[in-house]
């Protein structure tokens, strides 16, 4: 898949400029969206960050120095020239010390601003707080409606715009939070709207907490989650999603990008509203590592991974990387496709006969059998040593002079796929490979589905051990891009027996490269 050249050079430019302070990281796991997340409230400057790890804090804005900007360079606190437009307020949300009102009064030309009645900031300079296609994010803000008056039939039903994630050059507004009438509402990029709240007047003066978890897309890849906490209420509740959703309007080649404002937007004719809001954050939900790593590692810790009745039970710790090794640990990157049993039992075997309840948990599909090979060795007295996947009954050569050669139907298989919305760029493909003895096939070829196994990935490895584990590896930097499953086989040959059963066997894997969001 080709990348835009406008969402590289974005990614260029933000790594042109210096972060002055840390961020802060989560600790805990966001995939349950009710989970309260515990962040530290760190100032955050104007430069943006290259390296975001998942659940870094983009931007921070909480108010705490009593200034209208919060002592950011690039946040705006309103265009409006009304000198109560935009002040501090004390207290905050969230017992702290200070938040921003915002004030309209509609027919005053000190709060008409961009061409309506409005007084919003935004953090549109500030190049971090931008979002593209692939960015995955998560906005969070409190919100406090000051003295707002009870709508009665017959008057007006403008709607107030208190939160905006908007896209630059006029395009459609992805989400809005409104007050209309007697509710709060959010309204999407297709003009369709969701009442969220049937009755706000409960809570007038009072805070209301939100966070929105976004992937950004021009495609039905995307998806926006809008989470509410109400007072008294211990945990932020759904309110409203949109899955598989083109969540990203314009195009980042003309130039348009993602920012966010929060404010008031437009009110009832001869009216004045007054609106709070504090805690402003952008946090990062990419899970993808930005430099080169492990994406899977699959150890043999144990004699039965392969083909022998019962469950392979090592999943401990399947998605820490720092965890794994390669003798007692699996690791799957939290983005490839992952089903918790996952058969791998020597499925072309009748000694033993596959079982459906042999399975690695938490590995992608892998297959280590072919019909012309069969398990090997003993351990306990059942097929399969400890410690390796070994099968038997390769190719034998024509002569002892003559090793044989190359067989597109002998090797061992594993396939990778990547969640909707990832790609690989795949780094290196390491084994740690042994022999049943010196006249065993010694050499080993990588190929992959990508084009129908029909070239080698790197050039063939040769080993001279035996039965001491050999670490072997492939360059696979070719492969980049992939949005697909793919399937690799690694091919052995090179025997010089000319008769008996000759054996090969894998101790561990390991698959490095990146996985990252399609943009």
């Amino acid at each position: 898949m080709k990348k835009r050249s406008a969402y590289v050079q974005k990614h260029l430019a933000i790594g042109l400029l210096f972060l002055a302070s840390a961020c802060s990281k989560m600790q805990k796991d966001l995939t349950s969206q009710t989970d309260t997340v515990k962040l530290s409230a760190l100032k955050m400057a104007t430069g943006p960050q290259a390296n975001l790890n998942y659940g870094d804090t983009i931007l921070n804005v909480t108010y705490e120095d009593g200034t209208l900007n919060s002592g950011i360079t690039g946040v705006n606190p309103t265009n409006a020239t009304a000198s109560d437009a935009a002040v501090i307020v004390s207290p905050g949300a969230t017992t702290l010390n200070h938040a921003i009102a915002h004030k309209v009064v509609y027919g005053d030309s000190g709060y008409n601003s961009d061409g309506n009645w409005r007084s919003e900031s935004d953090a549109q300079p500030i190049l971090a707080a931008r979002y593209f296609p692939g960015d995955e994010r998560r906005y969070e803000f409190s919100v406090l409606l000051k003295d707002w008056p009870v709508w009665t039939e017959g008057d007006p039903t403008n709607e107030s715009n208190l939160f905006q994630l908007k896209v630059s050059g006029g395009e459609n507004v992805p989400l809005m939070i409104r007050a209309q009438k007697n509710t709060l509402r959010i309204r999407y990029q297709d003009v369709s709207a969701k009442t969220i709240l049937t009755d706000l007047h409960p809570y007038v003066n009072q805070w209301i907490q939100f966070r929105i978890d976004v992937l950004w897309a021009t495609t039905n890849t995307g998806y926006i989650r809008t989470y509410m906490k109400l007072p008294g209420q211990s945990d932020f509740v759904l309110a409203d999603q949109k899955p598989a959703y083109a969540s990203f309007t314009g195009d980042v080649n003309a130039g348009n990008f993602g920012y966010i404002k929060w404010g008031l937007y437009v009110v009832p004719p001869n009216s004045t509203r007054t609106v709070y809001h504090d805690d402003i954050r952008i946090i990062n939900l990419n899970q993808a590592p930005t430099t080169t790593g492990l994406i899977w590692g699959n150890s043999v810790p144990d004699a039965n991974p392969a083909y022998l009745d019962g469950p392979y039970t090592i999943v401990s710790n399947i998605t820490n990387p720092t965890a794994y090794n390669n003798t007692s640990h699996v690791y799957i990157h939290p983005k490839i496709k992952y089903q918790a049993p996952q058969n791998i039992v020597y499925v072309n075997s009748t000694s033993p006969a596959p079982n459906p309840a042999d399975n690695v948990a938490g590995t992608p599909r892998s297959d280590f059998s072919r019909s012309t090979l069969s398990a090997a060795g003993l351990s306990g007295g059942a097929p399969g040593p400890g410690g390796r996947y070994l099968v038997s009954s390769w190719a034998n050569a024509t002569s002892a002079s003559t090793p044989s050669a190359f067989d597109p139907t002998e090797y061992y298989e594993f396939n990778l796929e990547p969640v909707s919305g990832y790609y690989f760029n795949f780094s290196d493909i390491k084994f740690t490979v042994l022999r049943g003895g010196t006249t065993h096939p010694n050499t080993f070829v990588l190929r992959s589905s990508i084009d129908n196994f029909a070239t080698n990935i790197a050039a063939p490895v040769t080993i001279s051990g035996t039965t001491t584990p050999t670490p072997i590896s492939f360059n696979a930097s070719a492969l980049t891009n992939i949005n697909t499953a793919v399937t690799f086989r690694l091919y052995a040959y090179g025997a010089t027996a000319t008769s008996g059963s000759t054996s090969v066997g894998v101790n561990d894997f390991q698959v490095d490269g990146q996985v990252l969001p399609t943009p």
